[in-house]
């Protein structure tokens, strides 16, 4: 009995502590949908920070088409009702895993985020650790598939003259 209480109790202590997470977690989030409004700037600036120079330019075209789908799924909800304080509970839950699914996207392709390997060079049996932004990288890719392009383009000449 004393465990099963124990189970309970450390249960709601951890989902108490998930919601006090959820509620501090909203801070540098992509998008934050509060009210109508603010979801209008908010969609605005996601859709112009999409484009090429943007903080979320290196985004595929199906990601891109899902936050998309999911923007309209939340102005369709926010825009009957201006906050989020007069929607049904299901509306709610339907918003924040819009918004959830958008941050998700957004954030695995922002330009700023680091990404840190631990590899061994060839040659070497001691791992090195390097970082860059997911910009960088995309960026390094990006001119390596050009280049690659371009060589196939180019017609090869035998040597040996």
């Amino acid at each position: 009995m004393q465990t099963r209480l124990s189970l309970i109790l450390a249960v709601l202590l951890l989902q108490a502590g998930a919601a006090g997470a959820a509620a501090n977690d909203t801070a540098g989030k992509p998008l934050v949908a509060r009210t109508f409004e603010t979801f209008k700037q908010d969609a605005a600036r996601i859709r112009q920070q999409m484009r090429a120079g943007g903080v979320y330019e290196h985004t595929s075209a199906t990601d891109q088409s899902r936050v998309e789908a999911r923007l309209g799924d939340m102005y369709k909800l926010l825009e009957a009702h201006s906050t989020q304080d007069e929607m049904r509970e299901t509306d709610k839950v339907a918003l924040l895993n819009a918004q959830e699914e958008i941050n998700g996207i957004l954030e695995h392709n922002d330009n700023n985020r680091l990404v840190c390997e631990h590899v061994a060079p060839v040659g070497s049996h001691r791992p090195v650790t390097t970082c860059q932004t997911y910009g960088e990288m995309m960026v390094r890719q990006e001119n390596a598939q050009k280049y690659m392009q371009d060589r196939l383009r180019t017609p090869q000449t035998k040597g040996g003259g």
